[in-house]
C-alpha cells in the first residue's frame, strides 16, 4: 500500500485501517516513519478550517463595537448595537475554535514527532533532541502565530462581552428612570 492510500484510509473513518502499514512501523523508527509522520500531521492540519490573520483583523477593524450614547439610548438603537455584537461574538466564537484546532493540532503534531524523530536519529540525548527539535520547528513557528491569534481573539471577545454588558446596564439605567418619573408623575397627579 502506497503511503497516499494510508494518509487517505488515516482520515477518512470509513477506511480507517491502524493495521495498514504495521509491518513497516515495526521495524523501528527510521527517517522514512518520521517523515512519513510529519506528512500525516501535514494533512491533519490541511482538514482544518483556514485562519487567514490579515484577513481576519482587516474584519475586526471594520467592526464598531461601540454602544450608543446617553442621548443615543433608545430602543431602535439599542437592538441594533446588540444585535451587532451578539454576531461578532459568534464570529469571534467561530474563529477562536478553529484557532484553538489549529494550536491543539500543532501541540500535538509537535510532541508526537518530536519523541519520534529522537529514535531516529544517533549520537547523544541532546544531539537527538535538538535534531528532533528541528524536524518539529515549522510547527512549532505556526502554533506561536496561532496563539497569537487566538490570544487576539480572546481579548476581542472579552471587550464586546464587556460592550454588551454596560448597554444592558445603560438600558436598566434608563428604564429605572423611567420607572421612577412615571411614579413621580402619577403620585403628582393624585396630589391635584
Amino acid at each position: 500500500m502506497n503511503q497516499k492510500d494510508f494518509i487517505d484510509q488515516l482520515i477518512n473513518w470509513e477506511k480507517f485501517d491502524a493495521s495498514a502499514n504495521a509491518s513497516e512501523r515495526m521495524n523501528g523508527v527510521t527517517n522514512e516513519i518520521v517523515l512519513f509522520e510529519v506528512e500525516l500531521w501535514q494533512k491533519q492540519l490541511e482538514l482544518l478550517a483556514p485562519l487567514d490573520h490579515k484577513n481576519i483583523r482587516a474584519e475586526i477593524d471594520s467592526w464598531d463595537i461601540g454602544i450608543p450614547s446617553q442621548d443615543e439610548l433608545n430602543f431602535k438603537n439599542v437592538a441594533q448595537t446588540y444585535s451587532k455584537l451578539v454576531n461578532y461574538k459568534i464570529r469571534i466564537s467561530s474563529w477562536l475554535s478553529d484557532a484553538k484546532a489549529w494550536k491543539d493540532t500543532c501541540d500535538s503534531a509537535m510532541k508526537f514527532i518530536e519523541e519520534l524523530a529522537m529514535g531516529a536519529f544517533s549520537g547523544s540525548v541532546a544531539e537527538k533532541k535538538a535534531n528532533a527539535l528541528l524536524v518539529v520547528q515549522p510547527f512549532a513557528h505556526l502554533k506561536v502565530e496561532t496563539s497569537r491569534l487566538e490570544n487576539y481573539l480572546d481579548k476581542l471577545h472579552s471587550t464586546i462581552v464587556f460592550s454588551a454588558t454596560q448597554l444592558d446596564l445603560l438600558l436598566k439605567e434608563r428604564q429605572s428612570r423611567a420607572k421612577l418619573n412615571l411614579k413621580l408623575q402619577n403620585a403628582g397627579d393624585g396630589h391635584d
